[in-house]
This record gives C-alpha cells, sequence and structure tokens, in this order.
C-alpha cells in the first residue's frame, strides 16, 4: 500500500516519502516496520480503515524531529509511518467489537503516546480512539477532529464558565481555531485574542484582536486593568509567561487561572539529553513560581487528549449542526505524495498555519 514515511530526522526533503510499497496492517498481527514481519499480536480491540484523509498536527513534527523519542518513538524505531489523525472506512473489524461495522465511516486518533501510523492508504485504529462518523461531514474536515476539536472542547468544558472575560493566546492554529469557539458556545461574555488573522478571528466569536506584531497584551493595562479577565488559555507559551504573566500585570487579577498547553507554538518539548532537565526544570518552575508569588496567575495544565465516553460523538454533533465550523489552512488540503506530504510538514512546522493542515488520501465518495 502507498505510505508517508519518515526514514530520518529533521530533513524533510530526504527523510519524507510516500512508499508504494509499504506493509498492509491487519487485525491478525502489528507490523514491524523495519522488517516488514507480522508481530506481536493486537490485544485490545482495533479496526482496519481505509483512509480517506489525515490530519497533521505539532506533534508529528516533534517527532519528525527527534525531540520525543524516548516517549513518542515506536518501539521498532524508524522507518515510521506519520501521521495521528484520519477519517476513513471501515474494512475489517474483529471479533472484541460489536460497535463498528464493515463500511462504517469513522473519525479515529492515535494511540497516546505515539502520534503514528495514520498518513496512509490503510490504518489499524483502536476502537477506543474512534467514533462513527456523520456523512455529511466531508472527510477532509472530519480528520480534524479526533484531536483538536476533541482537545479544545475539553479545555473549554473543563475551565471556562458562563460570562467569563477570557483571554486566548493563539487563536488561529489548529486547536485555537476550535477553541474559538467552544470558549463562547460555553458562555464566556467577552473574548479577546492574540492573532494575526483578524477576519477569522472575528468570524469565529472573538471580540478584542490583539496582533502580537504589534502589542503586548500584558502592556494593555489601561484597557483591561477595570475589566480583568477570569481566565487565560495558552496555547503559544514562550514570553507570554516570562515577560507576560510573571510581569504583575493588571490585565490579570491575582491567581486568575493560567491554563497552559505544555507544547505551545513558543515553547517545544524537548526529551532528547540535557533537554529533558531543562524542559522539566522549566515546567517544576512555572508551577513553583505560580503557587509562592503572590501576584502570579494559578498556572495549570490541561488534560487535553483525554477522551471521557462520548465526547468524540458529542464533538460530530457540535460539527454536523453547525455549533463548531471547521477551518483549514488554505494551502491544503495536500495531495498524497511525496511532494504534498513535505509541503503538509513544511506548514506545519512553521507555526504558522491558520487552521487545521490535511493530506487528502482517497476522494471522499
Amino acid at each position: 500500500m502507498k505510505a508517508a514515511v519518515a526514514t530520518g530526522i529533521e530533513d524533510v526533503d530526504n527523510h519524507i516519502h510516500v512508499k508504494e510499497d509499504w506493509p498492509k496492517p491487519t487485525l491478525a498481527t502489528a507490523i514491524d516496520s523495519k522488517t516488514g514481519k507480522l508481530v506481536s499480536e493486537l490485544k485490545d480491540a482495533h479496526l482496519i480503515v481505509r483512509v480517506l484523509a489525515c490530519a497533521i498536527a505539532p506533534g508529528d513534527c516533534r517527532l519528525f524531529r527527534g525531540k520525543t523519542d524516548m516517549a513518542q518513538l515506536p518501539k521498532y524505531g524508524r522507518p515510521y509511518v506519520l501521521g495521528s489523525d484520519i477519517c476513513g472506512i471501515v474494512m475489517e473489524v474483529d471479533d472484541k467489537n460489536s460497535y463498528f461495522q464493515v463500511g462504517d465511516k469513522i473519525i479515529a486518533r492515535f494511540a497516546e503516546p505515539q502520534p503514528v501510523g495514520m498518513c496512509a492508504e490503510y490504518s489499524c485504529v483502536k476502537t477506543e480512539f474512534s467514533e462513527k462518523c456523520p456523512s455529511s461531514i466531508p472527510a477532509i474536515h472530519a480528520c480534524t477532529l479526533p484531536s483538536s476539536a476533541a482537545a479544545a472542547k475539553n479545555v473549554a468544558e473543563g475551565f471556562v464558565s458562563k460570562g467569563d472575560r477570557v483571554l486566548l493566546l493563539g487563536a488561529s492554529g489548529g486547536v485555537g481555531t476550535f477553541l474559538s469557539q467552544y470558549i463562547k458556545l460555553q458562555g464566556a461574555s467577552f473574548l479577546a485574542a492574540t492573532t494575526t488573522q483578524a477576519k477569522l478571528a472575528e468570524s469565529l466569536g472573538v471580540d478584542r484582536i490583539i496582533d502580537y506584531r504589534t502589542e503586548n497584551w500584558w502592556e494593555l493595562e489601561s484597557e483591561f486593568q477595570g475589566k480583568p479577565f477570569d481566565k487565560v488559555i495558552d496555547l503559544v507559551n514562550g514570553e507570554n509567561w516570562t515577560r507576560g504573566a510573571r510581569s504583575g500585570t493588571k490585565v490579570l487579577p491575582k491567581k486568575v487561572p493560567y491554563v497552559q498547553l505544555i507544547p505551545g507554538v513558543g515553547t517545544e518539548i524537548n526529551m532528547t539529553g540535557l533537554g529533558i532537565g531543562s524542559f522539566l526544570g522549566s515546567m517544576l518552575g512555572r508551577k513553583l513560581v505560580s503557587k509562592c508569588h503572590p501576584s502570579c496567575p494559578k498556572w495549570e495544565i490541561p488534560q487535553g487528549l483525554d477522551l471521557p465516553p462520548g465526547h468524540l460523538k458529542k464533538v460530530l454533533g457540535d460539527v454536523e449542526s453547525g455549533k463548531v465550523r471547521v477551518i483549514l489552512d488554505s494551502a491544503g488540503p495536500f495531495q498524497f505524495t511525496s511532494a504534498g506530504v513535505r509541503a503538509a510538514m513544511r506548514l506545519q512546522q512553521s507555526k504558522h498555519a491558520h487552521g487545521k493542515v490535511v493530506i487528502e488520501i482517497a476522494k471522499d465518495e
């Protein structure tokens, strides 16, 4: 079968290829990507899916750069199949499953912690990370939902209350475009967001656009001191914490919840060599400063990728009903060729995608 394969690290042109002869997965066994041999019986309920579309995410880029091998590289190493979230058609079911049937259109997410195995003509997915998809949702939209939309819904429902004034840092990326909408659906009375994409953000419900190229949110005290924010959700990290949250700015009241996704745009996970110590030390330091400093926000890490029963079904319902829109970066969907997959990875690596980055594997009929 055709599959988008990473054969090395960092160099997109030399180490990402769409191969024509990759072994097709089976329900009976898993496939060792180095030898092509069938190994280790699958213990959990799985499905074989003919993939229609695959979404690329920051996790794909971290692993491709070799930054998270310790936790996320499959035990068989490289080469491995790229891709973390898909929409496709069920081709085979195993006897542990009673919910899915052959012919079902589904969405599926990678099995944590390894964002691999999805950008191929066929994929073997766990039923616990899958859900039936309404036929009305195009595959190139549906494949964006299992991680990004599900995480956005988790964060909004876990931290935003009706009437809250919310500051969202990073509103126009893959998660941010969903989170903007879910924050307003939770009943937030006011949403300010940092982004360069004013028209897009306004269409998603953002009330105040903060263009980070010309404004620092923590310096807008005259505008927000009288009406400070109740919640901050940070998808970017970087200087938002070091220069903003720790500065004592009057934009934020004392001990305001500051919800921060660890792998933000400005702060990358590094689990290589001394990097892991530096990364973990930084996270611990933020927690301690948050706890001990009287004017510092209350730093929190959300469990964005949790999938409680029925969560994906609710996300699909939000999209099907029109409550939530899927935003794809205008450069996509990308073709399922070596050139197309490389272009998708470059865009995701640039950290300037506006919406989700999607590769179309086959036509959604």
